[in-house]
């Protein structure tokens, strides 16, 4: 009653033929190869790499004089493969990397009661084993199933056995997992050598793999022994023959279904197959047209034996099916059914599931992404399919606060002492008695209950200042902060500031009307133009529902002041050329409020392009505030979105005085927008926002004669922008010189962090980016005077040499 001779109707079938049909085959090694094998092990045990060139001169009829591979071979493994077995490996590993990489857990703490919390730490296995079959089949894909989730989880000491000659797919796979211990030595002897060591292998702590008979027995009897050799050694799961499961309705292709039998039919003579279906007419059909396709085969004496071990099933309802499934338990499961949606929830027992027509079983085995080392034998109940967290350890770690142990004590007292642990007992009393006691002698505050939660995770703003506030700047060249190099000379011509200021400067908001081509109406004077940032989300943001957007890499304080404020963001990447990722912003919309956009960009240096910008203005319409923040606009003032003010309700500009202008110290910025915006900022803006020192040196810069001064000022920063780059161009250290368009430059090196160590040396301060996850290996640096950049380009020629 199998697939070769009939079709099973499984209502017509008593409890004794259904228990028969789902016991497996039984799979046994028998007497004579647990006694080869535990013989092996010993051998190996003893004689070391002696053993291991025997067994592979007896095994695999190849003597080898070395049995680790030479990086060499290994980096030059790619160069003897067709270039579409590289393409299709590369593929298979950037899929399974992805997937694999999504399983990585991030730390979370977990408030249990107040002043109690706990959560769980990962930490890699130190030394894994990863065993690949060889032979007439060189699993190469397996390399990809065990090498990527092993680096992912960082174990630091993975080796890798399989057996001689190791086939270049495989070299070269595990190049791409960048394992570089690799050793040409396969079966039961392999497994040995990395259960318990030998003068070329180290002992490993686990190993992981599938294998033929002898191996699966390895892994046995090291997971049943308690020698001593054996101690601290695990295997990834329990190995069996490989099975499938196809669970198809009338909407099912059959033509599919006698593919994917066959696929998993040619792994073995004890493979196992099955199809269940509710439609007798699929059955037939299967049964019927099976043997014409087997016959195409090449291996079609194994999938012969493989379906007289297998069944086709018919079943009155799905509901029954699921039983029979969830009972079975089936290494995999195809699910060629219209509703697989409505199925998928109640299957329980499975290693690894494939959904509808079109997710054949052979796509899990070599590039979906999943892993193909899978539970059998009935181990789905119990075990999984593998993953990076088979590679690491769980330690649970806690921290109590003294609040946290009061709130707790009298549980775990009452506890331990109804158990007679009176120690336990203690543990906890003499920590209460304590704190009582230091409690009654001082009330201290606690900040802790005071301080908003938010703050206390908050990532400030990494101030250039801040950062390098021990150095001498008499001595030291300062490019990491975008200031002017050009001291702008002003002396205050009020002299008495008993008296408040006047909220908003009328003739400074005239002269720089008259400086931006722009109605006074439409201007605010700020403290510079980060109040501009904070009163625009204090005006426009509910924290509760509402959120900002942003465009990293990008300025930090976009970040920063919406975490203060307690306010969600969402952060869409800019594309690899700077430029804003448009389609996707527009898909990510839901709930924002404002959408920050740095023009031109810091740290970047690049003008975003003005059609993206006018698209989002257009998208977002009376809905969404666009803020183009201008700080470095008078470096390329043609690219100005002023003129755009009077057309979109929904802009505002934000200016200031710190950078073209040689005022950072001022800290005097500008709101550019229309007039009904403007006069809902006054009501949030400060009552006396800008100081008169500050109100009296801005109105001077902005005299013509300043004004002329100023942008003459701009030429000689932009032409020693020029110099500066014409003349790095071809360094050595340096990998790419981004276009800028401001008063500073973004360049990655080879190495920044060995350039930034050797500038800061020589009294050289440039902005390391390396916090910025796309800016690896970036210094921005600011334009200094000709002087400054001489001396920079002196000492990074230096460096090149």
């Amino acid at each position: 009653m199998t697939i070769i001779n009939n079709i099973i109707y499984w209502n017509n079938s008593d409890k004794i033929q259904k228990k028969q049909i789902l016991s497996r085959p039984i799979f046994s090694i028998n007497k004579k190869i647990k006694h080869n094998v535990t013989e092996i092990l010993n051998q190996v045990k003893k004689k070391g790499d002696n053993a291991l060139k025997k067994y592979n001169l007896l095994f695999d009829k190849i003597q080898t004089n070395e049995l680790k591979i030479n990086k060499e071979k290994i980096n030059n493994s790619k160069l003897f493969l067709k270039k579409n077995i590289k393409n299709a490996i590369q593929q298979a590993y950037n899929n399974i990397h992805k997937f694999h990489k999504s399983q990585l857990l991030k730390k979370k703490i977990i408030k249990i009661i107040p002043g109690v919390f706990c959560h769980q730490i990962y930490r890699p296995i130190s030394k894994v084993g990863l065993y690949i079959p060889g032979g007439t089949s060189s699993l190469f894909s397996t390399v990809l199933m065990l090498g990527i989730p092993a680096k992912l989880a960082l174990c630091p000491n993975i080796i890798l056995c399989s057996p001689p000659p190791i086939s270049n797919e495989i070299l070269f796979s595990a190049y791409l997992c960048n394992i570089k211990n690799i050793f040409q030595i396969g079966g039961a002897h392999a497994i040995a050598a990395m259960a318990f060591g030998t003068e070329s292998i180290n002992k490993v702590n686990k190993i992981f793999g599938p294998g033929n008979f002898f191996v699966t027995e390895a892994k046995r009897q090291i997971t049943n022994q308690n020698e001593i050799f054996y101690k601290n050694v695990s295997i990834d799961m329990p190995a069996g023959p490989s099975e499938l499961m196809i669970l198809a309705d009338k909407s099912a292709n059959y033509n599919f279904i006698i593919a994917d039998l066959l696929s998993q039919a040619e792994h073995g003579i004890d493979s196992q197959v099955f199809l269940l279906t509710t439609e007798e007419k699929i059955a037939k059909l299967v049964q019927n047209k099976l043997y014409k396709k087997l016959e195409k085969l090449p291996k079609k004496k194994i999938a012969i034996k493989s379906l007289s071990k297998s069944y086709i099933i018919i079943v009155k309802n799905i509901k029954e099916c699921i039983k029979i499934i969830n009972k079975y338990a089936p290494e995999h499961l195809i699910i060629q059914c219209k509703n697989y949606r409505q199925i998928l929830p109640k299957i329980i027992n499975a290693g690894s599931i494939f959904l509808g027509n079109w997710s054949p079983e052979s796509a899990g085995d070599y590039a979906s992404g999943t892993n193909h080392v899978l539970p059998t034998y009935g181990h789905a109940l119990t075990y999984s399919c593998l993953g990076v967290y088979d590679f690491q350890k769980k330690m649970s770690v806690q921290k109590l606060t003294k609040k946290g142990l009061l709130n707790i004590s009298n549980t775990v007292e009452i506890m331990s002492k109804s158990e007679n642990l009176l120690g336990h007992s203690n543990a906890i009393t003499i920590r209460k008695n304590f704190i009582n006691k230091n409690l009654l002698n001082t009330k201290k505050i606690n900040i802790n209950n005071i301080v908003r939660k938010n703050i206390f995770s908050l990532k400030p703003y990494q101030s250039a200042r801040l950062l390098h506030n021990n150095i001498n700047n008499n001595n030291t060249i300062l490019l990491n902060a975008n200031e002017s190099p050009i001291i702008s000379l002003f002396s205050l011509n009020k002299k008495t500031f008993n008296k408040y200021p006047e909220p908003q400067s009328s003739k400074l908001i005239n002269l720089y009307s008259k400086y931006a081509n722009l109605n006074y109406k439409n201007i605010l004077v700020t403290r510079g133009a980060d109040e501009g940032i904070d009163i625009i989300m204090r005006t426009f943001c509910n924290p509760v529902k509402e959120k900002i957007l942003f465009c990293p890499p990008t300025y930090d304080m976009y970040r920063v002041n919406a975490e203060i404020l307690n306010i969600k963001y969402i952060m869409i990447n800019s594309l690899n050329n700077w430029e804003l990722n448009v389609n996707f912003i527009k898909k990510n919309l839901y709930n924002i409020k404002i959408i920050f956009i740095c023009h031109p960009n810091n740290p970047t240096g690049n003008c975003i392009n003005k059609n993206n910008i006018i698209k989002l203005l257009k998208l977002v319409k009376n809905k969404i505030i666009i803020v183009i923040d201008e700080a470095y606009i008078e470096f390329c003032i043609n690219k100005t979105l002023v003129n755009l003010i009077d057309k979109y309700h929904n802009l505002i500009i934000l200016r200031t005085l710190s950078k073209a202008f040689g005022l950072a110290g001022l800290r005097c910025g500008f709101i550019l927008t229309n007039s009904k915006i403007i006069n809902i900022l006054q009501k949030v803006i400060a009552p006396y926002p800008i100081p008169d020192p500050v109100i009296d040196i801005a109105i001077q810069a902005l005299y013509p004669k300043n004004l002329i001064i100023m942008k003459n000022n701009v030429k000689k920063i932009i032409d020693n922008k020029k110099w500066l780059i014409n003349n790095l161009k071809h360094y050595k250290i340096i990998k790419k010189i981004f276009y800028s368009e401001t008063n500073f430059v973004l360049i990655k090196f080879f190495n920044s962090h060995y350039v930034f160590k050797e500038l800061y040396k020589n009294k050289i301060i440039v902005r390391n980016q390396n916090h910025e996850n796309r800016l690896k290996n970036c210094l921005r640096i600011t334009i200094g005077t000709f002087n400054e950049c001489k001396k920079l380009i002196f000492e990074l020629k230096k460096l090149s040499c």
